[in-house]
């Protein structure tokens, strides 16, 4: 699959701000992950997207989104080049790989089966069930293997994990939930026919910076997020997208 890239204004972000300081090439790493970060018609959209695009505007800055599959993009998130991944959920097993800015959103895991199956009370049960989907590199799938998960199946993408689940080849899907709306659409399934059967946490998500990125621009985009929560721009965003959700402070 061939890397695309869509632009905003440019290839490079120059650190106008910082005049003193020399030029920083910063690459935006994304997925397809409707209604936080995804493209319509070809061009960027969505929760995280509009929070990026507003942070380069206050700081008078140009640069492109380029979207992957996310295994490909957490991956080359953790290198020595500048670059910044979003939105990717902030939980321990992550920590020390990436500098962390937001928080920008509050994802929640769940589990899901196909319609009419009863519902878990306890994370117990999904251990003790048949395989487990769970898409590879996300939150989800790193959170289940440090529960001690021996019966986790990987796919590549929600839409592979539908498809596997109500074809029978699994007992459960454990994924996320503000994204699941889009992940059907993108499968072409109804959503009566999945059953949402246990909510086992929730994880803030964050824009994460390589080990590469300079402090100082780590530090420029975390200090424009902060000042638009300060002035209420960050909120207009979030209810636009998700009206029902409380923003993360």
């Amino acid at each position: 699959m061939q890397r695309r890239h869509v632009g905003l204004l440019g290839l490079v972000w120059t650190l106008d701000s910082f005049a003193s300081t020399p030029e920083v090439s910063l690459r935006l790493l994304s997925e397809e992950f409707p209604p936080i970060n995804f493209t319509d018609a070809g061009r960027p959209s969505g929760l995280a997207v509009e929070v990026v695009q507003a942070v380069l505007g206050r700081l008078g800055q140009t640069l492109e989104i380029e979207f992957q599959p996310w295994a490909r993009a957490y991956r080359e998130a953790q290198g020595r080049q500048p670059a910044a991944l979003f939105s990717a959920a902030r939980i321990p097993e992550r920590e020390k790989l990436f500098q962390w800015v937001g928080p920008i959103v509050t994802f929640y895991s769940s589990f899901y089966a196909r319609a009419g199956a009863e519902r878990l009370k306890r994370l117990e049960d999904a251990r003790q069930s048949g395989e487990v989907l769970v898409v590879r590199d996300w939150y989800t799938a790193q959170q289940l293997a440090s529960e001690g998960f021996h019966n986790l199946r990987y796919v590549t993408d929600p839409t592979q994990g539908l498809r596997m689940l109500l074809a029978g080849r699994a007992d459960l899907f454990a994924s996320e939930r503000i994204s699941m709306r889009g992940a059907l659409a993108a499968a072409g399934v109804e959503a009566s026919s999945l059953e949402e059967v246990y909510t086992f946490a929730s994880s803030d998500g964050y824009i994460a910076f390589s080990p590469g990125t300079p402090r100082r621009v780590v530090a420029a985009w975390q200090r424009e997020i902060d000042a638009m929560k300060a002035d209420g721009s960050f909120r207009a965003i979030y209810k636009r997208w998700l009206p029902h959700d409380l923003p993360p402070r």
